[in-house]
């Protein structure tokens, strides 16, 4: 292929929409801005995307071919006012925009360097040189945390219980483990352009890319690994965190800081497989976050018990080395075929993004579907009168999403019985195939349906009677999602511990997903009700970018303490339960909570029957909170005692009291 040939192929092979917007962009060519547009149906089913109509395409090439020979790499990158933005996120997204549209949307293309981040009132006060943050975890929310605070200059420390960076990216090594969303999507939107090798990256990737870039925005050093947080309690009298923290050797000694930020985690607590007779079983029992390299299914009979995002990504492997592997099924799952999945970024793709300024800006602003999630989980009464189910939307994924089932398993009437699921799509937390469907059609592959009675020394019993003897048992089972902060000892006002107060109040809840009464100085990341859970339209951006956004959010609230001359800050309870009824009472309308979802086996609801881990507020609105401080939200305070970078003279040097450095 001659170097003209491939250059026209990999503009052809790009997102159009993209292309188009990035030499817009470069150029303000406003030809560019008139070329029409077509939705064509993306591959997961009931969504579209917008692309270049047909007729406008030879042109767009042409632009593109003759910006590449003209400017070049001699191209200086144009800076956008306010109005061509604007202009430009209208095009992208295929709407006009109000002025809170917009102030959210524009942070998604990350014209900006750091475009969710906290910034100074004007420049760093001297007294922030008084005030020091403690970060638990080095993973994905963890190192944001510590960015955001380099570029606010305000000292920090990161204690991370493991012995490397990556949090879940660093436990989770099991076969083809790798991220569901887009890599160009998965990723800080201050690092511009990361050149991923794969589409959708895979876990040793994601991992160093995390490593990465704590060393390259100064975070690495800021890390303490193998320490661990055992408690921490606030003193009301110097407005600060009193906190236990363990080594390797089991050496615990006592420090103080202003400010807690915890990113231990969502699915940090893997959860235990619970069996009549497991203890006897004289296989290996392992859950997927304890898999390393030294593990093998080799000529092994295996049991893989659990079918969620990480029992559906690791058959495959597992399938082509096994002798047996028996997949045991408790609910069937909506799972969805995902453009590019397991497929390498080609030298086409590459070109695109390294020879086309801005590309990679655009592409993943237009990555986010303009299609309104609402019409999916949202219930339609008049619909369901005309004889839907759901919605017409909603019904429509079924539709789709069944075709897709019988297509991969061959219309096997067996099969197809066992995986329809009779509950409505998009109540769980969507997963893609990864040849899951595919590998229950292999002679050493058996689907199993029928609950587990009990474990035997040499296998498994089901409810039938069946005995299938197994070497090794994979559990993807899961994380206890409900435990944030588990199992430290957090103690706020008056003593109050954090897991009686989520007790009373019917299972953890958080202000924004970050912010707790009678905690001050104490925020969440990845918290209760924290992530967005209906993807598309106006937000920030994937899951990396809302990390930013909350970090963002926390760096604000600091900034506010430090610049006012206060000490702490506490959200009041007005904040929190506007906040928390708001979210119940949306949450009551959508699909989460519908009978038809099946919410007693969805994790995203709680023992409690409420919706406990995302929120079902819309993107524009959660990040419109986030990306703007509301003051009254907060009691902000003078310690009765201000806090000293030094140790109090008078206090017992016997109690090894440190600061934060």
């Amino acid at each position: 292929m001659s170097d003209e040939d491939f250059r026209r192929h990999a503009m052809a092979s790009s997102n159009l929409h993209a292309l188009r917007l990035a030499l817009l962009h470069s150029t303000g060519d406003p030809e560019l801005a008139k070329m029409k547009l077509d939705l064509v149906p993306i591959r997961s089913g009931a969504a579209f995307e917008m692309t270049i109509a047909e007729d406008d395409r030879e042109d767009l090439f042409r632009k593109a071919e003759a910006f590449v020979d003209g400017v070049g790499a001699s191209y200086t990158p144009r800076e956008l006012d306010e109005t061509e933005l604007r202009d430009m996120m209208e095009l992208a997204l295929g709407q006009e925009l109000t002025d809170a549209e917009f102030a959210v949307a524009r942070t998604m293309p990350a014209v900006d360097d750091f475009p969710l981040f906290a910034e100074w009132s004007d420049n760093r006060p001297e007294r922030a040189d008084e005030f020091s943050v403690v970060i638990i975890g080095a993973g994905l929310c963890g190192i944001a945390m510590g960015v955001q605070l380099e570029q606010l200059g305000i000292s920090y420390v990161i204690y991370e219980r493991r012995p490397d960076v990556g949090g879940t990216w660093a436990i989770n090594t099991y076969p083809d483990a790798r991220v569901d969303t887009a890599s160009t999507t998965y990723e800080y939107s201050f690092v511009k352009n990361h050149p991923w090798t794969e589409q959708f990256a895979r876990q040793p990737e994601v991992r160093s890319y995390l490593e990465m870039v704590a060393k390259n925005y100064g975070v690495f050093e800021n890390i303490r690994f193998e320490h661990e947080v055992q408690a921490a309690e606030f003193d009301e009298r110097s407005s600060s965190w009193a906190l236990r923290v363990s080594d390797a050797d089991g050496i615990a000694w006592d420090l103080t800081s202003n400010f807690v930020v915890t990113a231990t985690g969502l699915f940090s607590t893997p959860k235990k497989l619970v069996a009549e007779g497991i203890e006897g079983f004289a296989g290996e029992i392992i859950h997927t976050t304890e898999w390393t390299d030294g593990h093998s299914a080799k000529g092994k009979s295996v049991a893989i018990i659990g079918n969620g995002s990480t029992g559906v990504q690791i058959l495959a492997r597992i399938a082509d080395d096994a002798d047996q592997v028996h997949v045991f099924q408790r609910t069937p799952q909506w799972i969805a075929p995902r453009e590019g999945y397991g497929e390498a970024v080609t030298p086409e793709m590459r070109w695109i993004l390294d020879n086309i300024p801005h590309y990679w800006n655009w592409a993943r602003t237009t990555a986010l579907k303009p299609n309104n999630p609402r019409d999916t989980i949202q219930p339609d009464p008049e619909w369901q009168a005309a004889g839907g189910i759901f919605s017409k939307s909603n019904d429509r994924l079924r539709e789709n999403l069944t075709q897709y089932i019988r297509s991969q398993v061959d219309n096997r009437a067996d099969l197809v019985e066992k995986l329809v699921p009779d509950y409505t799509p998009a109540a769980r937390r969507p997963i893609v195939d990864n040849e899951w469907y595919r590998s229950l059609t292999r002679d050493n592959v058996e689907l199993v349906t029928d609950g587990i009675e009990k474990f035997t020394e040499d296998g498994i019993v089901t409810v039938d009677g069946t005995l299938r003897k197994v070497d090794l048992t994979l559990t993807a089972v899961g994380f206890e999602v409900t435990k944030w902060l588990w199992p430290i000892d957090f103690r706020g006002v008056g003593g109050v511990h954090i897991e009686e107060r989520w007790n009373k109040e019917g299972g953890p809840r958080a202000y924004l997903g970050l912010a707790i009464p009678e905690f001050p100085n104490l925020f969440v990341l990845y918290g209760p009700n924290a992530q967005p859970a209906t993807g598309g339209g106006i937000g920030v951006g994937g899951l990396p970018a809302w990390m930013e956004s909350w970090v963002g959010y926390i760096a604000r609230v600091i900034v506010a303490v430090i610049e006012d001359g206060c000490d702490s800050a506490e959200v009041t309870d007005e904040a929190f339960w506007e906040f928390n009824n708001a979210i119940d009472e949306e949450a009551s309308k959508l699909i989460w909570l519908d009978p038809k979802a099946n919410p007693e086996r969805n994790y995203y609801v709680n023992e409690h029957g409420r919706l406990g881990t995302s929120t079902p507020m819309s993107g524009l609105e959660l990040a419109t909170r986030l990306l703007h401080l509301n003051r009254a939200d907060y009691t902000f305070s003078v310690a009765a005692q201000h806090y000293s970078s030094a140790v109090d003279p008078d206090e017992d040097e016997s109690d090894d009291l440190e600061t934060v450095a």
